[in-house]
């Protein structure tokens, strides 16, 4: 049987770097997770663009204008002269996950568009910050009278609270609206939610290979995860790789000895070492 590749070593470094950094590098985390697809991604077209169009926003003069203004900025170049906006036709696709990728083709999901308005405004000395939101990531502005929430997803829609709110119930609601979910989102959050993006979209997609590699990252962001380490085991031994598999679920009984699924996981590790045996 081939050799697997489950982890990318080049996705590992940037996320180790982008992550590393002070502030924290987003734009190169995002590219973490788009090496995951391209080991060989050029990181400085990335960036070249990157800084590109955080020029153009720069000649605007965003620092005379208020919150209002700089968001307007933003939008001109990157939603009305670019041309970004939300992938509603392939929504579920891998490459709307891919910073390299959305970039080439100005479209892609709500998380991977925000992450170029957040690295466009950064450039462009423009303050903005990324904004968590149930189901639908969003960016929002500090204003004097609290925060100014857009939607690059819509062409870098302005949203009123009551617009947050008819947003919340379309795509999550289930969920209440209350203020805090417009709170700022550390960088480590939002790779964890672009990852999870793409993982699941693997896996939808049968490509189980991938889908470890990106439970790989996640795993690095948090090691001892108990659900992304039972989601690599069962990823791993459907491909055949049961000694990694054995490792994780050795280390979710040794991590929590008393889980509720315990006997599942004891019967697991049992499967797996049986295996392992026949192959010996």
């Amino acid at each position: 049987m081939r050799a697997l590749a489950l982890h990318s070593t080049r996705a590992r470094a940037l996320l180790a770097e982008g992550l590393g950094s002070e502030p924290p590098r987003l734009d190169l985390a995002a590219c973490a997770v788009a090496a995951l697809e391209d080991e060989a991604l050029d990181l400085g077209r990335v960036l070249h663009t990157l800084d590109a169009l955080g020029a153009r926003v720069r000649a605007l003069e965003p620092e005379r204008l208020d919150a209002l203004g700089r968001a307007q900025a933003l939008r001109r170049v990157l939603a009305d002269e670019e041309g970004f906006w939300g992938d509603t036709d392939t929504y579920d696709a891998p490459e709307n996950s891919f910073l390299d990728r959305v970039l080439v083709r100005k479209k892609g999901l709500p998380i991977t568009l925000a992450v170029v308005y957040l690295e466009v405004a950064r450039r462009a000395g423009v303050p903005l910050f990324g904004v968590s939101f149930p189901g639908h990531f969003l960016v929002a502005c500090p204003s004097e009278d609290g925060k100014l929430v857009v939607d690059p997803f819509q062409g870098g829609k302005i949203l009123t609270e009551a617009g947050c709110q008819d947003l919340l119930a379309k795509v999550a609601p289930q969920v209440r609206f209350q203020p805090r979910l417009l709170s700022p989102a550390p960088a480590k959050v939002i790779v964890w939610r672009m990852l999870n993006n793409v993982k699941r979209s693997w896996l939808e997609r049968t490509q189980g290979e991938r889908a470890a590699r990106a439970v790989d990252l996640l795993l690095q962001l948090h090691p001892d995860h108990p659900g992304e380490l039972r989601a690599r085991a069962t990823i791993l031994s459907a491909l055949g790789a049961y000694r990694a598999a054995l490792n994780d679920v050795e280390r979710c009984l040794e991590l929590s000895p008393d889980a509720p699924d315990q006997a599942q996981l004891e019967l697991t590790a049992q499967a797996l070492r049986h295996r392992l045996e026949f192959l010996n």
